[in-house]
C-alpha cells in the first residue's frame, strides 16, 4: 500500500464554490465585514501569527483591521488563514445558493 498506492487513488479534486488559493478564500470571507482571521505571515526571518478582522481584497493586497489601524498585506506572504468552522461553512453555503444566472 504506501505511496504507490496514493499515487494511483488520490487524485485532486475541487470542491464546487470552495476556494482554492489564498486569495479567493480571502475574497470569500471578506463578503461579511465582521470575519475574522487568523493568519500566519511569512516574513523572512520567522513566521507571524496575527489575530485580525478582513476588511478587503484589492488585486493581491488583502486588508486587514488590525486594533485602531489597517494592515495592507501582499496575499503572497501570507501562508496560513485560520478560519472558525461555522464561518467558513456559512460563506461556502451562502456562495453555494447565490445565482449565477
Amino acid at each position: 500500500m504506501g505511496k504507490d498506492y496514493c499515487k494511483k487513488e488520490c487524485r485532486e479534486f475541487k470542491i464546487k464554490n470552495f476556494p482554492d488559493n489564498i486569495r479567493e478564500l480571502l475574497c470569500m470571507l471578506a463578503k461579511d465585514e465582521n470575519n475574522r482571521v487568523t493568519i500566519i505571515l511569512d516574513t523572512c526571518e520567522d513566521c507571524i501569527l496575527e489575530d485580525v478582522c478582513l476588511v478587503a481584497v484589492i488585486g493581491d493586497l488583502a486588508v486587514f483591521r488590525y486594533h485602531d489601524k489597517f494592515k495592507f498585506v501582499d496575499v503572497h506572504c501570507i501562508c496560513t488563514v485560520i478560519v472558525d468552522c461555522e464561518t467558513i461553512l456559512d460563506e461556502v453555503l451562502e456562495s453555494s445558493n447565490r445565482c449565477k444566472c
